[in-house]
């Protein structure tokens, strides 16, 4: 068989992005093929021959094939695909419309990354501030950060909100955020809520201390957010899958360009679309952890492993990397963890991803039967234990606000 798009990885360089795919089939007679044609759908081909198709253009613009490796007990491989930068702007719409595009609505194939070269990397947003910059401002050096979620969830007014931010802030928190749900109701409009928040923030003298990521999720991100930061807002909050891609870069690259610098909490909600099903869409690493990094959320919400979403422990611990690991002219991510999160936790969440993370609850705060300041205050003493090397177990010893979470939902790996 004749394979005219086939390049060997080493002759693929910056003038190419890669996109990597794992792709089952129990009818596409042969794999390479199916490889092949899915190049071509992406660049500079299609199913069939057309006028104008030269062997010119598809050499100069059609994707290249650099690596097929069938699996050995199923008819499926891991497929690597080279796409020229010429055919896309550094514009994350149009790089996942190229290699995440008509492709995926085949059945069977998932793409697992994107590999971006260095001159595609400088181009897109990243971060604003990322985990050192977040560190700086709030002069937290080392140890993971407290997160807390504002509940009840919906349904009430702004004094209920700032008094909730209040109690999670005196127990320790360092970020307080919206849930993902809350953003300009009638009952809670925007402005209100973050001057309301602020306020008590102020009386607790942890307005410079705390974050409180304001959900601006709507229409017009930037001018909400300047709305927001009018009213005093210290973060901002997007609910970025669900805006769009395109959305929430434009958003990020006009603060940048306005020079407002604002921490930028990303919230996943409807990522489960992109990465449940195994053999289809997204991987769970790059949807949540790369991609979200990109576009520039300084704070992205993970889900935890506890299988309530869907998550693997592996998918966690490497979209954790993937917010983590160096990447040129991108700063790095403070990878959150939210869902189903407890003082129990603390100690198996620290193990499988260290201390750059932030440690997020809403029941586990608000749900503490000695109340929120205690479940905050039980987070943060967990954290300083494991930091000095005690287990879970000898932390709740010293402090009863642990201890009584513990015995209310237990721990993680005892």
């Amino acid at each position: 068989m004749k394979f005219e798009t086939m390049r060997l990885p080493e002759s693929v360089d910056e003038d190419f992005l890669v996109g990597t795919y794992y792709m089952k089939s129990d009818s596409e007679a042969d794999i390479y093929d199916w490889v092949k044609l899915a190049a071509a759908d992406q660049s500079a081909g299609t199913w069939t021959h057309v006028e104008g198709e030269t062997p010119e253009v598809i050499e100069k613009y059609g994707a290249k094939v650099i690596g097929v490796y069938p699996m050995e007990s199923e008819h499926a491989c891991v497929a690597r695909i080279a796409f020229p930068t010429a055919n896309f702007p550094a514009y994350l719409p149009m790089i996942l419309s190229t290699v995440a595009g008509n492709v995926l609505g085949q059945k069977g194939i998932r793409l697992v990354d994107i590999e971006f070269p260095e001159k595609i990397l400088k181009e897109l947003p990243g971060p604003m501030l990322g985990i050192e910059g977040i560190r700086e401002r709030l002069h937290i050096p080392e140890r993971p950060l407290v997160g807390a979620i504002l509940k009840p969830c919906i349904g009430v007014p702004p004094e209920v909100s700032a008094e909730g931010a209040y109690q999670a802030a005196m127990g320790g928190a360092d970020v307080i955020k919206d849930d993902e749900l809350l953003s300009y109701p009638e009952y809670s409009p925007m402005e209100k809520r973050v001057a309301a928040v602020m306020e008590r923030l102020r009386e607790a003298g942890k307005d410079k201390t705390c974050l409180y990521a304001v959900n601006i999720t709507g229409e017009n991100l930037l001018e909400r957010a300047k709305r927001a930061i009018e009213a005093g807002a210290n973060a901002l909050m997007v609910n970025y899958q669900a805006m769009g891609w395109g959305a929430v870069e434009d958003f990020i690259r006009g603060m940048k360009r306005e020079g407002l610098r604002y921490p930028v909490f990303g919230h996943c909600a409807g990522m489960g679309a992109y990465y449940c099903a195994k053999t289809q869409g997204i991987g769970t690493a790059l949807a949540c952890g790369k991609l979200a990094r990109i576009v520039g959320m300084d704070m992205p919400l993970v889900y935890p492993d506890s299988g309530r979403f869907g998550l693997s422990t592996n998918e966690f611990v490497e979209t954790h990397a993937q917010c983590t690991a160096p990447m040129k002219g991108i700063n790095r991510a403070f990878m959150t963890v939210a869902g189903g999160v407890q003082p129990g936790a603390v100690e198996y969440l620290m193990d499988l991803l260290g201390k750059d993370a932030i440690l997020m609850a809403g029941g586990g705060i608000y749900g503490h039967p000695m109340g929120a300041e205690a479940g905050a205050k039980a987070i943060l003493h967990a954290i300083n234990a494991k930091m000095e090397g005690k287990s879970i177990l000898e932390a709740g010893k010293e402090c009863e606000e642990l201890q009584r979470a513990i015995d209310v939902w237990g721990t993680r790996g005892h």
